[in-house]
């Protein structure tokens, strides 16, 4: 055995060494990269909940499974996709209803998640459950907003929306607008009919 072959052997260790120390920490950050990328792909469907104009409430109104029932009109689907590209539809009537001067639809999205306000001051006429008289137009007798919660129980529908300092609370029988005045109004009409 030469003096080089000695002081081979010890270098050959040390290389060893530092190749696996070199694996082990490489190892430790790509499962530290994995488990911080996992953990961002399950939070997304929580994150991109709210990237559109739709709330997804936490108290959900219904189960997971696709809301069944009446369908909104048709002038509130086109009026939620222009505002959220992301939202589930076809949107399924929760509660209309119909006062003296105003009228409002609660609809709920397919997934279950997300709710909707579309509020009607009459003009010439209802539009009604159906849409099928005078549409709502936005900022001008109509109003849709998607920042609306579910407080009520299975026999009594009652929703809050809330818009720009001005709260409505919506139930089978009173609609109730509180901002710089508070009005409340008897409904004469409600559907669905449980």
């Amino acid at each position: 055995m030469s003096s080089h072959d000695a002081y081979a052997e010890p270098e050959r260790g040390r290389t060893l060494t530092v190749v696996l120390l070199a694996l082990l920490i490489l190892t430790v950050i790509g499962a530290l990269f994995g488990f911080v990328l996992g953990r961002r792909d399950i939070d997304d469907p929580k994150s991109n909940a709210g990237n559109g104009q739709s709330s997804r409430p936490v108290d959900s109104v219904t189960s997971q499974a696709a809301p069944r029932g009446m369908p909104c009109p048709a002038f509130m689907e086109d009026g939620v996709k222009s505002r959220d590209a992301k939202a589930a539809l076809p949107l399924v009537l929760q509660l209309y209803v119909r006062t003296d001067r105003h009228e409002v639809w609660i609809c709920l999205e397919a997934d279950g998640q997300g709710l909707w306000y579309q509020g009607h001051d009459k003009r010439n006429r209802f539009s009604g459950v159906d849409g099928s008289g005078e549409t709502p137009l936005e900022g001008d007798n109509g109003l849709l907003v998607s920042t609306v919660s579910f407080s009520g129980s299975a026999n009594n529908d009652k929703y809050t929306a809330t818009n720009e300092g001005t709260t409505y609370t919506v139930s089978r029988d009173k609609l109730v607008i509180a901002g710089k005045q508070t009005t409340s109004e008897d409904v004469r009409e409600f559907q669905p009919k449980k």
